[in-house]
């Protein structure tokens, strides 16, 4: 055993057959344990780093920092393997229709199951392509039909392929014909492939509205907001110096408030606090756009990083933009 795979024999099994699975869907040929022990030996030292820098140059607990920063260096390469295995299956599942059209046709030109297979297998189906040839491979190696098709779903993370093979696996057993019955799971997919992009033609309304809010309508009243409590916060000290008369109108709360002592939550506090806000926001937004368009929140993981950006770049365009009008003539 290597380095790395000694490490790995730390980490609970469940994490390991975790990683083992998605590696398996997303085409990746590496060793689970040994990459899983990768991830260890240098997420640790990656988060020790990181943590020490945070603490140096923005004060941050290094402790707290350092659990957050290594379990993000573990989540992130497992939430992009499993992105890749779903984005592999999405694709699987659209050209599945094609595939099955193809294989019904060779059936009925006289082609043997495990021939119409092979020949079947385009480059245009990518992934389905190499799960076509190897299942004809198994069934002209005398592994029974209904057996080959059932290991296609364990290397390719599609639900609808899993029902799709159960379905064709019970027509072999029970003696149906073969090519019709792919015939009909074949235009069974494309009303459901159609039904689904109807859907999302749908609510794509509702994603337009809630990305827009998230990366730029937010952002600009963060922006506005953190100006006026800044105006409100160099004001307040000349407020505060002033003598304010108890009678002529002024009421005795009113009075307080304005000689009120200069508050504890400082400009800077308000703009972290305004920062976190805006990141627990763009998550929370792209998960719900995942839902929306596939039902599924790691779905919109993908956005993530164009909201942030943006949300960011707001926020700063807008404060600094009104600091920059209105600062001079405001903040004294």
């Amino acid at each position: 055993m290597g380095f790395y795979d000694n490490v790995s024999a730390l980490v609970p099994k469940p994490i390991i057959e975790g990683f083992a699975k998605q590696l398996l869907y997303a085409d990746v040929r590496l060793e689970a344990r040994r990459f899983v022990g990768f991830l260890v030996v240098y997420g640790l030292v990656a988060s020790v780093v990181l943590a020490l820098l945070l603490a140096m140059f923005f004060r941050v607990q290094p402790t707290h920092s350092f659990i957050g920063l290594f379990i993000g260096l573990l989540a992130i390469p497992y939430l992009m393997l499993s992105l890749t295995a779903d984005g592999k299956g999405q694709y699987v599942e659209k050209v599945l229709p094609d595939a099955l059209q193809l294989i019904s046709s060779n059936i009925r030109s006289g082609l043997t199951t495990e021939k119409a297979l092979l020949v079947s297998a385009r480059p245009e189906f990518g992934p389905l392509e190499r799960e076509l040839k190897r299942t004809s491979t198994q069934i002209m190696s005398g592994v029974p039909v209904d057996f080959a098709l059932k290991d296609m779903p364990a290397r390719i993370k599609s639900k609808i392929l899993e029902q799709t093979v159960w379905l064709l696996s019970r027509g072999i057993n029970s003696g149906g014909e073969i090519s019709d019955l792919l015939i009909q799971l074949s235009n069974n997919l494309r009303e459901q492939n159609a039904l689904k992009d109807e859907e999302r033609a749908d609510v794509s309304t509702y994603v337009i509205l809630i990305f827009f809010s998230s990366a730029f309508g937010a952002p600009a009243l963060y922006g506005v907001s953190s100006f006026i409590v800044q105006v409100m916060s160099s004001q307040r000290p000349n407020l505060s110096g002033m003598s304010i008369p108890s009678a002529g109108g002024v009421s005795g709360f009113t009075s307080s408030m304005l000689a009120a002592p200069k508050s504890t939550i400082t400009v800077d506090f308000v703009v972290f606090f305004i920062e976190v806000m805006i990141v627990f926001g763009a998550l929370f937004s792209a998960m719900v756009l995942g839902v929306i368009n596939n039902g599924k929140e790691k779905e919109g993981l993908k956005y993530l990083p164009f909201l942030l950006l943006c949300s960011f770049s707001v926020f700063f365009l807008v404060r600094n933009t009104l600091l920059g009008v209105f600062g001079p003539i405001l903040l004294k």
